[in-house]
């Protein structure tokens, strides 16, 4: 469904955007080499695929009250837990990421905590629900956040043939 809108042009015009989201129509044409109206007309068609789903703001956490960020693990005491979960997550608005997933646990957390105190109450009002575990996140390491092209099985290859050979990533 999506194919015609993720060829070279698509996803050159996604990669601009997910490194500036606030370039000009006129400033996107320009690098990825389309007039303005058609890049309207791309971005347009895009956004009512679901392919692009919003622009949004980066902010500091720590420049706006707070000190860490932690990534809790929950493994419920309920048999399908999701329902219960959500709930409790809704009341809490430092929670700015949840997943469900699988494996010993059934959920992952991502908080802004502003002090060590929040952490406490919150780990004291989780704790009903299941064990927890708590990581504070460190800075960031790598990864820019950004969605990469999918690769296709003989770049795939290629990849994973150049990491044996040398011991480094490619691409």
């Amino acid at each position: 469904m999506h194919e015609k809108l993720l060829d070279e042009t698509g996803w050159r015009i996604l990669e601009e955007l997910q490194e500036d989201a606030r370039l000009s129509y006129k400033e996107l044409g320009r690098r990825v080499n389309l007039s303005t109206p058609a890049v309207i007309e791309r971005v347009r068609r895009m956004e009512e695929a679901g392919v692009l789903e919003g622009y949004r703001g980066v902010v500091n956490p720590q420049k706006v009250g707070y000190s860490f960020r932690v990534i809790l693990a929950v493994a419920t005491v309920y048999n399908n837990p999701d329902h219960v979960i959500l709930r409790t997550l809704e009341e809490i608005p430092e929670v700015i990421r949840s997943w469900s997933v699988t494996g010993s646990n059934d959920f992952f957390m991502e908080v802004l905590v502003p002090s060590m105190e929040f952490l406490e109450d919150l780990l004291v009002k989780l704790s009903a629900h299941g064990r927890i575990t708590t990581s504070i996140v460190l800075p960031r390491m790598g990864g820019s956040g950004r969605i990469p092209r999918p690769r296709n099985r003989l770049e795939e290859a290629e990849a994973v043939q150049s990491t044996l050979e040398t011991g480094t990533t490619k691409g």
